[in-house]
């Protein structure tokens, strides 16, 4: 925000004088004095303009000061919008950055009316929920740590009443376990004053954007509002992961102390220990506002980012990943190789003596491959070189990473857990026979039956939660994306379909009069909202969802 101070009139400035400046002009990007301001108010050009007094100026974020409505590098007033870049260009910047984009429409058609979209009043709304969650949270650990200190003092005093019956000898045991409780305490304590401190200070954030978001609202242009709202996305989707983190590690499951104190009285001497420390979990997460609960926007109609061409005709796409610096990896089992799309064009990674079938990023530019010869390869996409193999009990097919675990089916009906370095952790058995592909997200896990025509979500003891059948032919493809839709690749019905978390809404999202021909593999990168999905045209498509 700026800070307090005198403005000179940018007219009179022109003319050598110095006259204090009373408004700016949002149109013309331009200060004025109370005089120039009659004449820019009368002329034809300008009297339309919305202008605001130096004082709402000074007001105003400073993220939205930094949007012009002109082009930095020419002087021009920005005219068209790059869908491909995200970004508004005037005429001269088309020559220059966006002679090979797709997709350029008038500036206005974006912008406009983005004041009374459903993107301002979404972006609101997540920020009121986002506050109210952090609040809430913030009650939830002072609220818990007081009975924290409650049971602590409970567990102690039932200590000592005990101690009082039984020899003098369990001096020494007595003391080992109220070590142990203090100290898991203090454990437990240091954890919590943490986290209250990181959510004072991101509700404190939150709070400022929030006031940020009003000013824009009411104060900054057309174009300003619709940058500016990328910026304030920015805070609610951070503020979204780190609460999905928080639960993710079981933050928001409430822990008690408990003490459990052993009958010594009959075997005092040989007594070991004097009682057994253990924390436990509630079963259920805090409560919270989610976008489930409250007014959850649609899934955004995709917009066509980049469209690649395969190199090798015929090819069989069954399987893509979107890499964290946008390079996009491929599995054609075809041609039984893997496929590397960057700006530097194609190549070709590794071909394989079986078929591969699917794919998923691992870490530090790795990635895991399923073949159907019962393996699963990690590979360095640098190094065009396998790292690490491991055989397994099964048929491999479908693939997915999620908290640093792999998710594979094998045999279509039970699925491995494994640790980035193929190790086995365990295993989830399905009822569903022919499983083709799998996501997961939060405690759920989802799958395509392509034979059944279903898309079925588990939970990860593999308890059958819910399924969808309802007109989709051959679903194979599957992915979510960071606010919980499942984005699904229908082979046969031509179509990409987003389903609700539990499965009872559906919505086509792209068909074949959107460049839709039996769709195979689907990849979402949540983090930037990127969709990339193969056709059996030898085609394949990166969205912006």
């Amino acid at each position: 925000m700026a800070t307090p101070t005198s403005f000179v009139c940018s007219l009179c400035r022109e003319d050598d004088e110095t006259s204090t400046a009373v408004t700016w002009c949002t149109e013309c990007e331009v200060f004025l004095c109370s005089e120039c301001q009659k004449h820019h108010g009368r002329s034809k050009m300008s009297k339309h303009h919305q202008v605001m007094s130096v004082h709402d100026y000074q007001q105003l974020p400073e993220f939205l000061l930094n949007i012009k409505n002109n082009c930095e590098d020419h002087d021009i007033k920005y005219e068209l919008f790059c869908a491909f870049h995200d970004c508004a260009c005037c005429m001269k910047c088309i020559k220059v950055k966006h002679d090979n984009c797709k997709g350029l429409v008038p500036l206005g058609d974006v912008v406009g009316n983005i004041k009374s979209s459903a993107s301002v009043s979404q972006v609101e709304t997540d920020l009121v929920n986002l506050l109210d969650n952090l609040k809430t949270i913030k009650i939830f650990f002072s609220e818990n740590l007081s009975a924290l200190e409650k049971q602590k003092t409970e567990a102690i005093s039932r200590v000592h009443t005990m101690r009082q019956s039984i020899n003098d000898h369990l001096d020494k045991l007595e003391e080992s376990l109220l070590n142990d409780i203090r100290s898991e305490f203090t454990k437990l304590q240091e954890t919590i004053e943490k986290l209250k401190s990181e959510i004072d200070s991101k509700t404190n954030h939150v709070e400022e954007k929030q006031g940020d978001f009003l000013k824009m609202v009411e104060f900054s242009t057309d174009l300003q509002t619709y940058f500016g709202l990328h910026e304030v996305e920015k805070i609610t989707k951070q503020g979204e992961k780190y609460i999905h983190n928080l639960k993710s590690a079981d933050n928001l499951r409430e822990k008690k102390m408990k003490v459990d104190c052993f009958d010594l009285e009959s075997t005092v001497r040989g007594a070991t220990a004097f009682g057994r420390m253990s924390i436990s979990l509630s079963p259920e997460h805090l409560q919270l506002i989610t976008k489930e609960e409250g007014q959850v926007q649609s899934p955004r109609k995709p917009v066509i980012k980049q469209t690649f061409k395969m190199p090798k005709h015929p090819v069989s796409i069954t399987g893509c990943q979107i890499l964290p610096n946008c390079d996009v990896v491929f599995v054609d089992q075809h041609n039984r190789s893997i496929l590397l799309f960057n700006n530097a064009g194609v190549k070709e990674i590794i071909t394989f003596n079986t078929l591969p079938s699917d794919i998923c990023y691992v870490n530090q530019r790795k990635i895991a491959v399923t073949l159907l010869d019962r393996k699963i390869c990690i590979i360095d996409v640098e190094r065009n070189k396998i790292v690490r193999q491991t055989d397994v009990d099964g048929k491999c097919s479908g693939i997915c990473t999620y908290e640093q675990m792999m998710y594979v089916i094998v045999d279509a009906n039970n699925v491995l857990v494994l640790d980035f370095n193929l190790n086995i952790k365990h295993s989830i058995p399905i009822v569903t026979k022919s499983l083709s592909r799998i996501a997961v997200f939060g405690e759920r896990i989802y799958c395509t039956d392509s034979g059944a025509n279903s898309v079925f979500c588990y939970s990860k003891e593999g308890e059958k939660l819910w399924s969808f059948n309802d007109e989709i032919r051959f679903p194979f493809g599957i992915d979510i994306d960071m606010n919980g839709y499942v984005y699904v690749a229908c082979h046969s019905s031509n179509s990409i379909i987003a389903l609700s978390q539990d499965g009872t809404k559906a919505e086509v999202i792209m068909s074949e009069d959107s460049g839709v021909n039996k769709p195979f593999a689907l990849n979402i990168d949540r983090e930037s909202s990127i969709l990339v999905f193969s056709n059996i045209d030898n085609e394949s498509f990166l969205l912006s969802i």
